[in-house]
């Protein structure tokens, strides 16, 4: 009998046992994993998650409870509650279709921040640390929200639209979470919110969420609309052809514009001013310069505009230049931005002498805008204007029509702004030099033809500088002599205090005796009380004998006075009267002939207007009857009777008399002192 071989087996597990081992193994990892992790009531406070969470468990228990009942209905029953089910679910469609918003203003409106925190608390707890994608999905979350078909442009609104539809709560709260991931991590997201942006535009989606927060982005950081301009031209150039989508973008990168003017300038020259003769866009180029040149003008705070000068005038020239195919009001629009942009950057802190010869040399008769003109002039009146002056004076010979164009707008507008040249030094003393310029040109074998012109006009415009010179100097003067008048009249009001103060101490204090006051006290203890009280009645003994003096002189030169006031004063009351009454006279002589004329073209009019009248007048005469017995009647009784003010004027008049007499014995005495 032979044995068999032994055969040994490896005995190992299944490849299904092997996957469900590993199932098991994930999903204890993930529980794991979960329970470190906290939960969302210790993150949120106590009313916030109920207020989030509190309806699904009612409607849980509401299921548990249904589902634990017993079905012992018959089947009329069962109809009638399916009957009444039916009935619910439509109610509750239509209770849902009602609380749907219908428009972007009510759908801002349900956004609360409660909603927008615990949104993001729910994205920081699934995604810690990842803060473009806390950004992306916000964004998603805000664009669900504001599920809305809307405008590319959002043409016919304001400047701040849709940001301004939201509350202030909810907009502080987005602001906040946007400066906590930091300006790097926005401007990268800036740039792929557009292409998203882009992006559903052309599958058809809605895009006001996304606008939202662009918009937020590029005013709250205007930098970051003109960082990668050149991957927003390109993205701009791919979708060239799709209007929509195109406005969509320009109007996102040109949110910047509306809070810093430098910035709005950079984008516009670099990536509207392309599209400027493209019809589709053309409309939205121009409002959009001149929106952004209003908004830095309506600021109050300083915003210069921080750029060199061949990018300026790059954009001016582009501003000023002819567009035949574009609309007259298009044009126009241009031209106001182009005369808006120089005057900004005149206003900027840049060489203005530099800014004044180019604007000189462009000044010409045939042109219709006198944008350059105006250019000079505020040059000459900026804080550079002494530089301008010595360019001015150093190309005069050669730009001779462009400074007599110059010298007459100045002349021209001398009532309205040139009139402040007057007060420059450095104005004054270039038409000296320009006079003496004038002189060299005549005396010259080649006679220029402007030179007689030169030489009128700077005689008018001297004129008018030395006039208003002189005003200034006036002013001044009369300035210096209110000055003087205010000290005086501080003085004085000062004097009385301190007199009264000194009153009031020697009457309270003192019982009515100087020296036994708090202030005769300090100046007895002082060793001065002596001096000051000699002093006191030299003064009042010299102001005395001075009033006796007058009492006695001035009289006979003060009623002759007096009573030629009076007759100047019944004179014009007379020539009142005189006018009122013959203005009377011929108002109605002449009403007859007006009141058919007005009825040629409105009939039965001038009678309205009579009985208008009447009805005034009667009203008037009323109301001062009724004013007078009311007064009568309510007013003047009890203390206020006749007989009790007139006792009183009689009480008042005696003793007036009486202190005039103490005052005329005071003045005897103290006149009798040496």
């Amino acid at each position: 009998m032979s044995a068999s071989p032994i055969q040994w087996e490896v005995v190992s597990k299944s490849r299904k046992q092997k996957n469900l081992e590993k199932k098991v193994n994930a999903h204890t990892e993930q529980k794991r994993i979960a329970a470190q992790l906290p939960k969302l009531e210790e993150l949120l406070p106590t009313q916030q998650y109920r207020n989030l969470f509190g309806n699904i468990n009612n409607n849980n228990n509401n299921n548990k409870t249904s589902k634990n009942k017993s079905p012992r209905k018959t089947n009329a029953t069962k109809s009638t509650t399916a009957t009444a089910d039916t009935s619910k679910k439509s109610s509750k469609q239509s209770s849902t279709n009602q609380g749907k918003p219908k428009t972007l203003e009510q759908a801002m409106k349900l956004i609360t921040p409660d909603d927008f925190a615990a949104q993001l608390a729910q994205l920081k707890i699934s995604c810690p640390g990842s803060e473009l994608r806390w950004l992306s999905n916000i964004a998603l979350y805000l664009n669900g929200a504001l599920s809305f078909d809307c405008d590319p442009t959002f043409s016919g609104r304001s400047a701040q639209y849709p940001s301004n539809l939201a509350s202030s709560g909810l907009k502080q709260a987005i602001l906040e979470f946007l400066r906590s991931v930091g300006e790097t991590n926005l401007e990268y997201f800036f740039y792929s919110l557009l292409d998203s942006m882009a992006t559903e535009l052309n599958s058809g989606q809605n895009v006001a969420g996304y606008k939202f927060v662009l918009q937020l982005i590029g005013q709250n950081w205007p930098s970051i609309c003109s960082h990668n301009m050149a991957k927003t031209a390109l993205l701009r150039n791919s979708y060239q052809n799709r209007s929509n989508i195109c406005l969509s973008i320009m109007w996102a990168i040109g949110q910047g514009g509306h809070q810093s003017l430098t910035e709005g300038v950079k984008v516009w020259q670099n990536l509207m001013l392309p599209n400027l003769e493209l019809k589709s866009f053309s409309k939205f180029v121009v409002e959009h310069i001149e929106r952004v040149l209003n908004a830095a003008v309506a600021r109050k705070s300083e915003d210069p505009l921080l750029i060199n000068q061949q990018e300026f005038f790059a954009c001016y020239n582009a501003l000023n230049a002819p567009y035949n195919n574009m609309a007259k009001e298009l044009q126009q629009s241009l031209k106001r931005s182009a005369s808006l942009l120089l005057q900004r950057y005149i206003a900027s802190p840049v060489k203005q002498a530099n800014i004044f010869l180019t604007l000189l040399r462009e000044i010409s008769p045939n042109s219709k805008q006198r944008t350059e003109i105006d250019g000079c002039i505020s040059c000459l009146l900026s804080n550079g204007a002494d530089d301008c002056f010595k360019v001015w004076r150093m190309n005069y010979k050669k730009q001779q029509l462009p400074s007599l164009l110059l010298l007459r707008a100045i002349d021209n507008d001398w009532t309205d702004s040139t009139k402040l040249l007057a007060q420059s030094n450095a104005y004054h003393a270039f038409l000296q030099d320009i006079r003496g310029l004038n002189e060299e040109l005549q005396a010259g074998k080649r006679k220029d033809i402007y030179v007689d012109d030169l030489e009128t006009i700077l005689q008018t415009v001297q004129e008018k500088s030395t006039a208003q010179q002189k005003k200034n100097k006036q002013n001044a003067a009369q300035k210096k002599k209110c000055g003087c008048c205010k000290w005086a009249l501080g003085s004085i009001l000062i004097v009385a205090l301190i007199a009264g103060s000194l009153c009031y101490d020697t009457e309270v204090n003192g019982k009515g005796i100087f020296e036994k006051s708090a202030t005769g006290k300090v100046l007895k203890n002082a060793g001065v009380l002596p001096h000051v009280q000699r002093g006191w009645y030299a003064t009042m003994g010299a102001s005395a004998r001075g009033y006796k003096w007058a009492e006695q002189h001035v009289p006979p030169y003060a009623e002759p006075a007096i009573q030629t006031g009076i007759n100047v004063w019944k004179l014009m009351r007379n020539a009142c009267c005189n006018a009122y009454t013959n203005g009377l006279n011929y108002w109605r002589i002449k009403w007859p002939a007006m009141a058919k004329f007005i009825d040629q073209y409105v009939p039965d009019f001038s009678k309205k207007l009579e009985a208008f009248a009447a009805g005034a007048k009667d009203v008037a005469v009323n109301s001062y009857d009724k004013s007078a017995t009311l007064i009568k009647e309510k007013v003047l009784v009890g203390r206020f009777s006749p007989e009790n003010i007139n006792q009183a004027l009689n009480q008042t008049r005696i003793a007036a008399l009486e202190y005039y007499n103490q005052f005329h014995k005071k003045v005897d005495a103290y006149a009798k002192l040496k």
